[in-house]
């Protein structure tokens, strides 16, 4: 028997590393490496930067990619297996499917314990760490972070857009300066534009020529009637400090980038807090890592039957089947995670259905073939 097993696992795990391998990098590419190498190129990114984000967003990928591989992986060997007709050989000689399934689920527990420590504790960690490099990058090298036509929110209270960027200078600037509600009391236009860090002070000074600002009303800032025009400034500087941009990394973290003892104590807060919003978020947080992880163990209960009832040895059907089951398994997740904070529809609860759906069906399958 221990030949069956040493036959089965080896396709398993070799099949594995090449899928999860594959799904990690077409993530990490596909979503966030594209636009970091036009920061290379427009912004002068340094590629010791690109390296740090690329290693911070691995554990996060792999919370997806290591189900969804051990799904391919076992589509196509099992399908493999039926094909070739090895499984007939060996049930002719009395090998049970549980018994020829069992390295398979052994597998699956193995990586479902690792998926558990990557969700609770890995990614949530290399998240806050990737947010805390893009404000290192901030305070020490804050003219990679603007390129032409862009955006820049980085920076505490602060949204700056520029036009243009050429070596060290910045051209057709707009500076919103905002209050606590994340709306617009203050905008400055300015021509051109250039950053300075002021070590000292503890500080970055933007620099700003030909410039004039509008002022807007704090209560009713979209008023514009109450909207009053500066005056013109041929030269001006605009301090930010660093002390804020290194409290905004440390603080308001999201329920993604708590580890399990982190939600533990903001659940205990929560409650003494009386906040049914932010109690429904974080348990349904909790219950969205403990089910991801248990897609590994689900994955392999519902593909095992349906490699072998399709009877298909090529690559393209494996994949194929896989990303149906997966994308219909993860869409149902998001959906879940989108309502997280209203409690009346029970969102820590409803983050379990793809699991129970997909662990009926799997079992149904699984019991039915093995009483063939």
């Amino acid at each position: 028997m221990s030949i069956i097993d040493r036959y089965v696992s080896r396709q398993i795990l070799s099949s594995i590393v090449w899928a999860v391998s594959l799904l990690t990098l077409i993530l990490v590419l596909g979503n966030v490496l594209r636009e970091l190498v036009s920061q290379v190129l427009s912004h002068q990114l340094p590629i010791s930067y690109i390296v740090t984000f690329i290693g911070y967003l691995l554990p996060f990928s792999l919370t997806y990619s290591i189900p969804w591989g051990v799904l391919v992986s076992v589509l196509l060997v099992f399908g493999k297996l039926s094909s070739d007709n090895e499984l007939v050989a060996l049930r002719a000689n009395g090998v049970g499917m549980t018994r020829i399934c069992l390295s398979a689920f052994g597998i699956a527990i193995v990586f479902l314990v690792f998926c558990l420590w990557i969700n609770l504790y890995a990614a949530p960690l290399a998240q806050v760490a990737l947010k805390r490099a893009v404000f290192n990058l901030a305070s020490n090298d804050p003219l990679a972070l603007f390129g032409s036509d862009e955006v820049i929110d980085q920076f505490p209270n602060r949204k700056i857009y520029v036009g243009r960027k050429e070596g060290t200078n910045l051209y057709d600037m707009h500076i919103y300066e905002l209050n606590d509600r994340n709306l617009p009391i203050r905008v400055v236009y300015a021509r051109r534009g250039s950053l300075e860090v002021d070590d000292k002070n503890e500080q970055i000074l933007l620099h700003i020529f030909d410039a004039h600002y509008e002022e807007r009303d704090n209560v009713s800032p979209d008023d514009m009637k109450r909207m009053r025009h500066g005056i013109t400034m041929r030269e001006g500087v605009l301090p930010i400090s660093l002390e804020e941009l290194i409290r905004k990394a440390k603080n308001n973290q999201r329920p993604n980038e708590l580890t399990l003892t982190q939600l533990r104590d903001a659940l205990d807060q929560a409650k003494q807090t009386s906040d049914k919003e932010d109690d429904a978020a974080f348990r349904t947080e909790v219950s969205k890592r403990f089910s991801n992880a248990m897609a590994v163990f689900t994955f392999v209960l519902v593909g095992i039957p349906l490699a072998i009832t399709a009877q298909r040895r090529e690559t393209s059907i494996g994949i194929a089947m896989s990303l149906v089951v997966a994308f219909s398994y993860f869409i149902i997740i998001v959906l879940t995670d989108n309502v997280k904070n209203k409690p009346d529809l029970h969102p820590e609860i409803l983050i379990w259905l793809p699991n129970f759906v997909y662990l009926c069906l799997g079992g149904t399958l699984f019991v039915r073939l093995a009483r063939r």
